[in-house]
């Protein structure tokens, strides 16, 4: 297969000027206020205040804004992608960057996706990212208290959990020579401690409409490409309580020839991960200052 993979980040790089690329687009411009709207929210206002950008539930509506008002801004300017990935909250952006919800859609969606894992956490939860460590030595440190949320290369993991029991998984994790980041985040997301979010979710998507995606969207579970509207549902229901297994979504795309990835704001995280682990060439929208300049570089590398 020819054409670049769009990605959608998940949540981490949230800045007060995220949403910059698209607010000075008329698209982009418009696409947010459909998003404030639907949120009721006056979302560009508390984004550009920096005003609790890690708050659990506006957290995930600004990313999700942030990617799809971008792609609005450059969408009629580029060849269509030829598949779509999202990491974490991200896929949900995806989906919608795919065709088979809109701005309102897709943001109504995400804001009940967020609300619902909120109202399922238990209190005092943390993730933390976890680096130079093997799978086996991670899953030994973790017992059963603490769950890997996210795979992300071989030696970088995500894991969520209790904070209490996150931290002393985290000192046997150090003993082992690892590093630790802990993450402003208070929700245990990808691990079995939603379940209940879960499936809330999965009702919610079942009973909303929506569109064929333009293109195959990369499921976050284990990088299987779907086609249909109807598995939106499953996948991004069971991605709030299972772990993401970002390598697999590396591999598929690598294996469906995917040379080049674009990644939406906001950051550039995504992008390092496919310049780390594949043979892609991958950029993101934040490397460039222009519509104009996005598109030179995909007439360029395609």
């Amino acid at each position: 297969m020819s054409g670049y993979l769009l990605l959608c980040p998940g949540q981490g790089a949230q800045h007060p000027a995220m949403l910059g690329f698209a607010l000075a687009t008329t698209e982009g411009t418009q696409a947010i206020a459909e998003a404030a709207e639907s949120a009721g929210i006056d979302i560009a206002k508390r984004v550009l205040a920096g005003d609790d950008l890690f708050e659990p539930v506006f957290a995930q509506v600004c990313m999700v804004t942030a990617a799809m008002a971008t792609w609005r801004s450059l969408a009629r300017w580029l060849p269509a992608p030829a598949a779509f990935a999202g990491y974490s909250v991200g896929e949900v952006a995806s989906w919608g960057c795919a065709g088979t919800w809109s701005v309102a859609e897709s943001i109504a969606i995400v804001k009940r996706r967020a609300q619902f894992m909120v109202d399922a956490s238990p209190p005092g939860c943390s993730m933390m990212a976890v680096t130079g460590i093997t799978q086996e030595v991670v899953e030994h440190a973790l017992g059963n208290d603490v769950h890997v949320a996210i795979e992300v290369e071989a030696d970088h993991w995500i894991v969520a959990g209790r904070r209490a029991d996150v931290e002393k998984a985290g000192e046997a994790m150090t003993a082992a020579g690892a590093c630790l980041h802990p993450l402003p985040v208070s929700v245990p997301s990808h691990t079995p401690l939603l379940s209940n979010a879960a499936e809330s979710l999965r009702q919610v998507l079942k009973a909303t409409p929506g569109r064929e995606p333009q293109a195959p969207v990369l499921r976050g579970i284990d990088g299987r490409a779907l086609f249909a509207r109807a598995d939106a549902a499953d996948a991004l229901a069971d991605a709030v309580s299972k772990p993401i297994r970002w390598r697999a979504v590396l591999q598929e795309a690598t294996e469906r020839g995917l040379a080049i990835a674009l990644e939406l704001p906001p950051g550039a995280g995504l992008t390092k991960m496919f310049r780390n682990t594949a043979s892609v060439d991958a950029r993101a929208v934040a490397d460039f200052r222009s519509v104009e300049g996005v598109a030179r570089w995909i007439e360029r590398a395609l």
